[in-house]
């Protein structure tokens, strides 16, 4: 499959199948991760694999949080209105915890910014594209209670958390939603040249 086709074919999927990842995707999938380019090849992403019912339940846990309209509506599947909540868990049966290791990234010399949060996004989408090569679909994940699932993953001090993956077999009845997936702006949109200039679409 073409590059461009896996990217197509890659889109937000909010509704999983309650069926098994099996352990050989899972493997691809982070090997996939493994050999994401990250900066001076420091590799300072650390993936914690959730795939267990009680592990799942911490998710359901720390992705949990007062009930708000707005996301009810985005999304049907988070609308837990009867217990006053909004849960952003879609059943995905695997959910791949993305951190980097602050003490393991490069560091800017002049900002001081550190590579971390970029190394890992990369990797996190690396791993989205193979798991759509192999008929899975995938929703980053980034509204999240940080510090709860620090607490409850038991995550070191020294590991910055960037984001989730929840990773399954699409629901047979799921859709894509019209408004978040498929549609991109043209190339001059969002493309220059050689150097910026102002067009009448900016």
């Amino acid at each position: 499959m073409d590059f461009i086709d896996i990217s197509k074919k890659r889109v937000t999927t909010r509704q999983f199948a309650p069926i098994e990842v099996e352990q050989e995707k899972i493997d691809k999938i982070l090997e996939a991760g493994r050999f994401a380019p990250t900066a001076v090849n420091g590799q300072p992403q650390r993936i914690l694999v959730l795939n267990t019912k009680e592990s799942l339940e911490k998710v359901k846990e720390f992705c949990t949080f007062n009930y708000n309209p707005f996301y009810a509506n985005l999304e049907k599947a988070c609308d837990d209105k009867e217990h006053g909540n909004i849960v952003f868990y879609y059943g995905a049966p695997l959910v791949l915890f993305v951190c980097y290791d602050k003490t393991a990234c490069w560091t800017h010399p002049q900002s001081g910014e550190s590579s971390g949060s970029t190394d890992a996004t990369i990797v996190s989408t690396h791993m989205q594209l193979e798991a759509a090569s192999i008929g899975l679909g995938t929703v980053w994940i980034s509204y999240f209670d940080k510090e709860k699932a620090r607490e409850l993953l038991n995550i070191p001090d020294n590991w910055e958390i960037n984001n989730m993956i929840y990773i399954g077999y699409p629901a047979e009845d799921f859709k894509p939603n019209p408004n978040m997936s498929g549609k991109r702006f043209p190339l001059s949109h969002t493309v220059w040249y050689n150097e910026y200039e102002e067009r009448s679409n900016d």
